[in-house]
């Protein structure tokens, strides 16, 4: 049987900070629906989903795992829905944001933006508490962020259309 005040608690509701990322959240799913879109609901949904995938696995096993280097929330044993959010769904709605925009004459216009975004998201993180710092930098991730929006997510979307034979491929 489920029991809904451990529910509720293990949504880790009341972290400090979290109001930022509920905001943060809000404001780039609003803009992904909203936005004009450029490229197919299939290259939206893969987008989305992988980007989510790899992000989970590389910052929840590796990162605040493995290496131990932050910790989300108020309570780093618990995953809370804002962890999830912060970890999953907003890059995720970043990546098909970025994507949907890319274009390959204003490429590094784009990568620019898109690692500032990203960064000014994980700096108020920091700022506003909920996210706690062990050993990494802040601006460590900017060549993280770099590598993904300059070669990561270009590659991945040349990819995907390579294989829709009703579209172009980016060069």
């Amino acid at each position: 049987m489920i029991n809904i005040d451990t529910f509720i608690q293990n949504l880790d509701l009341d972290s400090q900070g979290i109001w930022w990322v509920f905001l943060f959240a809000l404001v780039v799913f609003l803009f992904m629906l909203l936005m004009p879109k450029r490229f197919s609901k299939r290259e939206m949904y893969f987008i989305f989903g992988v980007v989510g995938y790899v992000t989970m696995v590389v910052d929840v096993t590796f990162m605040s795992t493995y290496f131990d280097v932050f910790d989300l929330g108020s309570d780093p044993q618990v995953e809370g829905i804002g962890d999830l959010i912060s970890l999953a769904f907003i890059p995720s709605c970043l990546a098909v944001i970025f994507s949907n925009y890319y274009t390959g004459e204003k490429r590094w216009r784009y990568v620019a933006l898109f690692v500032l975004i990203s960064f000014f998201f994980e700096w108020v993180l920091v700022q506003v508490g909920y996210m706690k710092l062990k050993g990494w930098r802040t601006w460590w991730s900017l060549p993280v962020y770099f590598v993904i929006y300059a070669y990561w997510l270009p590659w991945q979307l040349k990819a995907l259309r390579k294989t829709d034979v009703n579209r172009k491929v980016i060069k």
